[in-house]
Parts: structure tokens; sequence; C-alpha cells
């Protein structure tokens, strides 16, 4: 290793454009310009869950749902994966239907059938929370759950479900090709909340400071420029890392995403969001009590870093 470099593995949980702020910190080189050396990867279906592969030594740092630690949390676990740093400030989701989404109404998805994200809790919790604010029991949905996400696309697209509640590009996709039309973004319903952020152990903060200071260093100067580019700019960041996938719906996706104030301007998880994301997790019954946010978020990190 050269003089003053210092190894990163840094993971994400899958491929989505709404990642988009890890992958302009990866290929616009704002993480190489501090020093590091970075191994870049999608988390393996194998391990499971992120925080498998970070306590496995898979990973060093990784995005993730900070919905795991709080969980944790509530089930008694004395320590759990701190997170320092916010990725996404709003649910980056959005529910298509087969019909124009001119006429959409809330109480259309009442009694219909839905595909729901299969991968995670989270986004189904913040997409019950939406209905519940918008006044449809979230029992009254006849749910095809548990796919994945081409499994629940290739569904969709062959005829099944009324609605389909996806991520960008794969909602930006169905749409041009005429499949569905855009229903709702839950981004907006549900306002700021700490929806993912970086996470790492507590014996790999404490033992690698340098590494994570010039890491989030990186990344907030990465965030700069995303904040200031526009949507064209940014689709040529990133495009590389969905290959296959039209230029075009990239920029699209990107656009709908910066329109919603999807990411971060900077990178400090505050805890009004994170106690906005508890208020989903207690809604959907996932959690009894909110939890401390000195216990789970490491805010002195990035307060350190950027000083």
């Amino acid at each position: 290793m050269a003089a003053n470099r210092y190894p990163l593995r840094l993971m994400e949980v899958f491929r989505t454009v709404f990642y988009t702020p890890i992958h302009v910190a990866v290929g616009g080189g704002f993480l190489e310009s501090e020093g590091l050396d970075v191994s870049f990867s999608s988390c393996p279906p194998e391990l499971g869950s992120v925080p498998n592969a970070l306590n496995q030594g898979v990973a060093d740092i990784s995005g993730s749902g900070v919905m795991r630690s709080i969980i944790e949390s509530d089930s008694g676990a004395q320590t759990v994966l701190p997170h320092f740093a916010e990725i996404n400030s709003r649910d980056g989701f959005f529910v298509l239907g087969r019909k124009s989404g001119d006429g959409f109404r809330w109480d259309c998805l009442s009694g219909a059938t839905v595909i729901p994200v299969g991968f995670s809790a989270m986004p189904w919790a913040s997409f019950q929370f939406a209905l519940c604010k918008n006044g449809v029991d979230p029992q009254s949905l006849s749910l095809i759950p548990d796919l994945s996400l081409p499994d629940a696309v290739a569904a969709f697209k062959g005829g099944q479900g009324d609605f389909i509640h996806l991520p960008e590009p794969a909602a930006e996709q169905l749409i041009a090709d005429g499949t569905a039309s855009l229903s709702v973004a839950l981004g907006p319903v549900n306002g700021h909340i700490a929806y993912s952020s970086f996470a790492a152990t507590e014996a790999y903060l404490e033992r690698n400071k340098e590494t994570v200071h010039r890491f989030i260093r990186g990344y907030a100067r990465g965030l700069t420029w995303l904040h200031e580019s526009d949507p064209a700019a940014i689709g040529d960041a990133v495009g590389g890392f969905f290959p296959g996938v039209p230029s075009e719906l990239i920029t699209k996706s990107v656009a709908r995403y910066k329109e919603q104030g999807t990411w971060p301007a900077i990178p400090h998880l505050a805890q009004p969001e994170f106690e906005g994301l508890q208020e989903i997790l207690m809604a959907a019954g996932m959690v009894k009590e909110h939890q401390p946010y000195v216990k789970i978020v490491r805010p002195e990190f990035v307060r350190d870093a950027l000083a």
C-alpha cells in the first residue's frame, strides 16, 4: 500500500438510484481524494443482511437501515450496531398503478391487490404509515408478499397486482415501458426521516478513526457536489453503476429524488429524523418504546471529521 493510503471495504444494501450519495462518493473520486483505497460491493445474498456482513468482518462500513439497531435495542440488546452519517433523508419508494396517476386517490388502495417490496421490513412499515395517515387500513390490502425485486417486477408485468411498490430505477423503467404510472411518492408523504445511514461496528469505529474521518470528509464533499449539480450531470456520474439501464431513465430517477429532497446536503444524522423513523416503527408495531438516540447514533464522528 502506498504511503498515506487507507484501505476501505464499503458496502451498500442493494443497487438502486436511491443510494446515489454512495455512488457519487465512490465514482466521483471523493473518497479516493481523501487517501482511501475503496473496495465497493453490494451485500451478498448469502449473508442475509448488512449487520451480518459488518459483524462477520466482510465489510468495514456499509449503508444500512438504522431501523435494525432500533429494533435490537427495543428487544433488550445492551449494545447495537452504531450509525454515524445519513444517506437518505426521506423514503425513496414509489407506489405505481396500472391506471393513470392523475386519477389516483388514497382510497383506491383500499381492497386493492398490492405487490410490496419484499427484501426489507422498513419499506413496508413506511408504506403502512403513509396509508394510515391518509385513511387507508393496511389490513384492507391484499398483498403478494416476499418477492425479490426482479420477481416483483416480473409478476406485475405479467398481470398480477393492481399496484406495485418500488424504488428507482425500477419504477422509472415500468413507467417508461407503459406498464405502470406513478400513483404516489412516499418520500414527501412521510417527511424527513433517517431512512438509511452508514454503520460500522463499534470496534471498527474506535480502531480506525482516521479512516472513518477521511471517509466522512470525502462523503461530505460528494454530498455538496450532489446538492449543487443538475440531474443530467449526476446521471452521467452514476450511470456506470447501472449497466443496461438507459441513461435517460437514470437521469429521470435522479431528478425525481432531487425534487423531493431525498438526499441530505450534509452527512449529520440528527435526532429529529431519527425520532421520525421511530414513529413509523412504533406505528407498525415493530418497536414498543422510543430508543435512546445516544445509544444508536454516533454523531461525534461527523462533528469531529468536519470540524
